[in-house]
């Protein structure tokens, strides 16, 4: 068996496993937006970060910057053709994962992965120890 598709996954885990990275993506296939109206939709990413994550979408080719002659100037972020393929295929994942929560909201598993799960409904009918999820 050949190794290519390993070397394939884990250059996608690399690049994309960045944390904000598909947040950004999934922001954009809204809509383009500026920096800091990305950074209102994300809630609770720095500029640092954002700003990180936007100049790697752009070298992937997933984002586009433009900047605009306005005093100050200001960009606008969008999803070029490959992000826009890239926001398909994971509008596609969102719509086959339904998370559900364990009591103790640590380890959120699909449910159609787990659908016998040993999780209680509520922290009350079970202890929290019998969740083995």
């Amino acid at each position: 068996m050949s190794d290519d598709w390993q070397r394939t996954w884990h250059a996608v885990r690399s690049v994309l496993g960045s944390k904000w990275a598909f947040h950004v993506v999934r922001a954009l296939s809204e809509r383009a937006r500026g920096f800091n109206d990305l950074r209102r939709t994300l809630g609770g990413v720095s500029a640092k970060t954002l700003s990180e994550r936007l100049q790697e979408l752009r070298c992937l080719g997933f984002v586009e910057k433009e900047v605009h002659a306005t005093s100050p100037p200001t960009t606008t972020y969008r999803l070029t053709d490959h992000g826009e393929s890239l926001a398909s295929v994971m509008d596609d994942l969102e719509s086959l994962v339904d998370v559900v929560e364990c009591p103790g909201g640590d380890c959120p598993v699909p449910a159609e992965a787990a659908p016998d799960c040993p999780c209680p409904a509520s922290a009350e009918t079970a202890p929290e120890s019998s969740c083995d999820c």
